[in-house]
């Protein structure tokens, strides 16, 4: 079902793309998720699907600005988990352009996915939050 899910990435480690508006993602979204790793953060994400490519775009947007170190990326029903490390983790994503993981395939109406977000609060040198958002695909 979900065959080769995350072999085709079309990005280098973690490329967060920003996202000026929301035109075309699914108002649905995640929940804000839980924080127990400290930080005043929370993310709203949003999937967007590629017809050209064929793939599903996820797009997140922080409640503060923050830095990014890593994201770990889940479909726990289909025993998946894969790790994204940002290539450059002191770059501020803004609340009001977030960032994207780009390239998913495989993705169906129904799955669930978490995605574990850790980094800092404003810059790289602020205070570090560790959120996970659940997400079912709408």
């Amino acid at each position: 079902m979900i065959k080769g899910i995350f072999c085709v990435l079309l990005f280098t480690g973690l490329s967060f793309i920003g996202c000026s508006e929301d035109g075309g993602t699914n108002p649905v979204g995640g929940g804000f998720g839980n924080n127990p790793g400290g930080g005043n953060v929370t993310f709203t994400v949003t999937s967007v699907n590629d017809p050209q490519q064929g793939t599903t775009n996820f797009a997140f947007k922080p409640s503060v600005d923050v830095t990014v170190t890593s994201i770990v990326v889940s479909v726990p029903a289909e025993n998946f988990t894969y790790t994204e490390t940002n290539p450059n983790p002191a770059e501020v994503f803004t609340a009001a352009e977030g960032f994207s993981l780009t390239g998913y395939t495989g993705v169906a109406t129904g799955q669930q996915w978490t995605f574990q977000v850790k980094g800092n609060i404003g810059t790289a040198n602020g205070q570090a939050y560790d959120v996970t958002v659940n997400y079912t695909i709408p």
